[in-house]
């Protein structure tokens, strides 16, 4: 079984074997296919299941659930795979209806694209100690415009504003950063967008994503907090350091500093001289 538990649904007969399981394990403990059937709904309205965002998966219904029950493995093997997944997958999530199946180990329950990433960070490198946890970073959700050094033109005092964006997946946070701008020193168009993972690390949060068009991959250290996450309240500003490694270096690294945008759709990006910077932000960056 332990093997099972460390990868994703293939579609093998023993996976299906253990998922028809579980579910005779449940109704002889009188809990109804209804109610797998609701929990279930449930967590794909939350995108809790990793690999079934609920946008383009389907709920499984009380007589599919029952006719997975009862089957037998002609009937088993034949069922469609992206159906038997999201029942297998759910079941090795969900705290609320234990089984042979669960895995209580698991630290995130999200469907987006790169939670197998944070789950295999948090598990080996992860801090053991608080304060921060994932539901903390909850604070930290919506969007900021990013001020730091143009690393277009490092030589000249000039910077950016870039357009960062934390989305809620699941019970984990996810980040994506727009950059669009013409740097008008160096006379360098930039249109790039990366994505990435947020984790929470003692009194830190640290950013860890890639460039979704070339190899870029891209560290943000947080440690200054206006308010401090607690899940509740918003974080309206932040402050820490950055690095990117991009083709062969050297690699650099910058202040950061972020101001919540209220209207995520007045957001933008800009190029910014040092005349034309907000002094109390160019104090951020400076200091």
């Amino acid at each position: 079984m332990s093997n099972m538990r460390e990868q994703g649904f293939t579609g093998r007969l023993e996976e299906r074997r253990a998922l028809r399981s579980a579910l005779q394990a449940l109704h002889a403990q009188r809990i109804s296919d209804q109610r797998i059937a609701d929990l279930l709904s449930a967590y794909l309205e939350g995108d809790r299941i990793p690999g079934y965002p609920k946008a383009s998966t389907a709920p499984v219904s009380r007589p599919t659930i029952q006719r997975i029950r009862v089957s037998d493995d002609r009937t088993l093997i034949s069922m469609r795979p992206s159906t038997v997944g999201t029942l297998y997958t759910f079941l090795r999530h969900c705290a609320e209806l234990p089984t042979e199946l669960f895995d209580d180990s698991i630290r995130i329950h999200s469907s987006h694209a790169y939670a197998p990433l944070l789950e295999a960070l948090e598990r080996h490198v992860g801090a053991n100690d608080g304060p921060l946890s994932n539901a903390s970073l909850r604070s930290l959700e919506g969007t900021f415009h990013l001020y730091r050094k143009a690393w277009t033109s490092p030589s000249s005092p000039t910077y950016l504003r870039c357009v960062l964006r934390f989305e809620w997946v699941g019970d984990a946070l996810f980040y994506t950063e727009e950059q669009r701008f013409t740097d008008t020193v160096a006379r360098v168009p930039v249109d790039e967008i990366d994505q990435g993972v947020v984790m929470p690390y003692g009194m830190n949060v640290v950013l860890i994503g890639r460039g979704q068009s070339k190899d870029l991959l891209k560290f943000f250290s947080i440690h200054e907090f206006e308010p401090f996450p607690d899940g509740h309240l918003h974080v309206h500003a932040f402050a820490g350091n950055f690095i990117a490694v991009y083709s062969k270096g050297p690699h650099p690294g910058f202040r950061a500093y972020a101001q919540r945008v209220v209207d995520s759709d007045e957001a933008s990006c800009a190029f910014i001289t040092e005349d034309e910077m907000d002094e109390t932000i160019l104090g951020h960056l400076t200091r």
